[in-house]
């Protein structure tokens, strides 16, 4: 059996498989290696009924997950699974290697991630190449839901927003700046609060204002991350991420305008990794 496994910070999606057929399906808390220790990583996984009823099963454990992309996140993270799987064969890498393989699958392409957050790679079919970004929400994450919702937000504060909207989303989340405050600078999580507000956005997407919102986020995405790599000119542009997922029509047009072959856009990188592995 083959296990496969993409996890952020807040959630992991698995997939069984068995054979050439999938076995079964499920979400866990999200399993960061940065932020969470090794004993809990383990209690999470191990609670899993799915996993600890089948993990003597299991032959191949491929885990792509945010916070394993450094040496000392890898580490922990192996050391964990090795604990759990003792007799299979152990795979441990980024999200970002984790979205290549789910959009490209072994064939070359430049792939972003689009969700909370923001990032970008070339994948050579074999392995990722990435450059300076994934800066975080404060100084980057351009075109992800927390830069969106951090720019609507402060638009808001600031009482930039059209008044039929300001109304609207006031009523709706009923914020003010005390609680803005409060949220971003004294509790955790400042860029999932942020990113809340992304649905809200989108819902109001033909408002010229909102459109602006989301043609400057993503074109600065498109000229901070994707044209960074040459790449990008002779190979396809493949997206992963709730927000990618969400603004489809937008980055396609985009994609149009700077003559760009824009690929695959999931919203699950799961979704690709089981259709990878299972024709393999």
């Amino acid at each position: 059996m083959i296990l496969i496994c993409d996890s952020g910070s807040t959630k992991a999606d698995w997939v069984l498989l068995d054979g050439k057929n999938i076995f079964s399906e499920f979400q866990t808390d999200g399993l960061n290696p940065v932020h969470l220790p090794g004993e809990i990583i383990s209690e999470i996984i191990s609670a899993e009924k799915n996993i600890s009823m089948h993990a003597q099963r299991i032959d191949d454990v491929h885990f792509f997950g945010s916070g394993s992309g450094n040496a000392e996140g890898r580490t922990r993270m192996e050391e964990v699974l090795k604990k759990i799987f003792p007799s299979a064969k152990i795979s441990v890498e980024n999200d970002l290697a984790g979205a290549a393989v789910a959009t490209c699958g072994s064939m070359p392409g430049v792939v972003a991630i689009l969700g909370t957050g923001s990032n970008c790679c070339f994948y050579d079919g074999a392995g990722i190449r990435i450059k300076n970004y994934g800066l975080g929400y404060i100084l980057g994450d351009e075109g992800s839901g927390a830069w969106f919702g951090k720019n609507f937000l402060r638009a808001f504060l600031y009482g930039q927003l059209p008044e039929k909207i300001h109304a609207v989303f006031q009523s709706e989340f009923k914020t003010d700046r005390e609680k803005a405050i409060e949220a971003v600078y004294r509790k955790p999580n400042a860029n999932l609060y942020l990113s809340s507000f992304m649905p809200f956005i989108t819902m109001h997407r033909t408002e010229p204002y909102v459109m602006k919102l989301l043609e400057e986020g993503l074109s600065e995405f498109f000229d901070t991350a994707i044209s960074g790599f040459d790449e990008s000119e002779n190979h396809p542009v493949h997206f992963v991420g709730s927000v990618a997922s969400l603004l489809e029509a937008e980055i396609r047009e985009l994609g149009k305008e700077k003559n760009l072959r824009i690929g695959k856009i999931l919203k699950r990188p799961i979704d690709g990794l089981k259709e990878h592995f299972l024709s393999k």
